[in-house]
């Protein structure tokens, strides 16, 4: 008797740590929202969950580089838009300054408004984005537009005839600059140049010239910020495909490692009703007395 006793008292505790250990797992489960949490517990959906986070590390990757591609777009479309509101000023002044009725002191002071818009385009030409020169290629940096030391106000393009690149995934890569060599900008600089210069010496026959160069060098602007419109287009697109695909991947992660709440709560209240059947049990052997027990 007293050997049954004990073996059936070993048996009820045993059991009761087990039931305590489906209860703690069932806790954790739920606690972290996942049915398993190491690869002991199931290997193969362990290695699918690795396998799942890898693409989505790879997704995000890719999202990253889109948003760095995208961020420097949008602050070149913006300098270019910059850029050709100061060409279409200078076109106005120059429509007003090829009359021949304006005097040389008008002409003059028109002068001081035309080289405040030439510094402003030069300013914007250069401007930098997270310390890089925007326009000037891969040698971000340079400056991007200098005086060419002729001492006629030419302004030359100072960057390299390369494009910065960023590698969006294994097999796509995007060019994420506006080059400073591209035709447009030299047309514009060329163009106050000349405007300065026939204001300077009070020339009507070449103001006028200079407003064709001016309308010419304003429609070239014009042309490249919708270039520039293009591309952010054609990135937006790619960096909405990126963020369906890690969607995606976000619901058949959670699809695989989510856990079933409703099963874990029976689980948990089947353990309950085993553990306070063990206990009552429990509760019986220790109150025998010791008569009993030697009986």
């Amino acid at each position: 008797m007293r050997i049954s006793t004990s073996m059936l008292y070993n048996n009820l505790l045993t059991g009761i740590n087990n039931q305590q250990n489906v209860q703690d797992k069932a806790n954790t489960k739920i606690a972290s929202g996942k049915r398993f949490l190491t690869p002991a517990e199931s290997g193969l959906d362990y290695k699918v969950s690795l396998d799942l986070r890898h693409s989505q590390t790879g997704v995000q990757s890719s999202i990253d580089a889109i948003g760095t591609v995208e961020s420097r777009l949008n602050i070149s479309q913006t300098l270019l838009n910059s850029m050709s509101n100061i060409i279409k000023r200078a076109e106005v002044l120059a429509v007003q300054q090829s009359s021949a009725q304006m005097s040389n002191a008008e002409r003059q002071s028109a002068l001081q408004e035309a080289t405040h818009l030439t510094d402003q385009l030069l300013s914007d030409s250069n401007q930098q984005w997270q310390g890089q020169s925007l326009f000037a290629g891969t040698a971000v940096d340079q400056t991007s537009f200098v005086d060419d030391g002729t001492g006629t106000g030419t302004i030359k393009y100072n960057g390299s005839a390369q494009d910065s690149v960023v590698s969006v995934s294994s097999n796509q890569t995007v060019v994420s600059n506006i080059r400073g060599d591209n035709p447009a900008f030299s047309a514009a600089f060329n163009a106050m140049r000349d405007f300065k210069a026939a204001l300077s010496n009070n020339d009507q026959v070449a103001i006028q010239t200079a407003l064709g160069a001016l309308n010419s060098a304003g429609n070239g602007m014009i042309d490249l910020t919708a270039d520039t419109g293009a591309r952010l287009k054609a990135i937006q697109i790619s960096k909405t495909s990126f963020e369906d695909m890690k969607l995606s991947l976000d619901k058949q992660l959670n699809t695989h490692e989510g856990v079933d709440i409703p099963a874990l709560v029976s689980e948990f209240q089947q353990s309950t009703i085993a553990l306070k059947a063990a206990y009552s049990q429990i509760s019986q052997i220790k109150s025998l007395s010791l008569v009993n027990f030697l009986r």
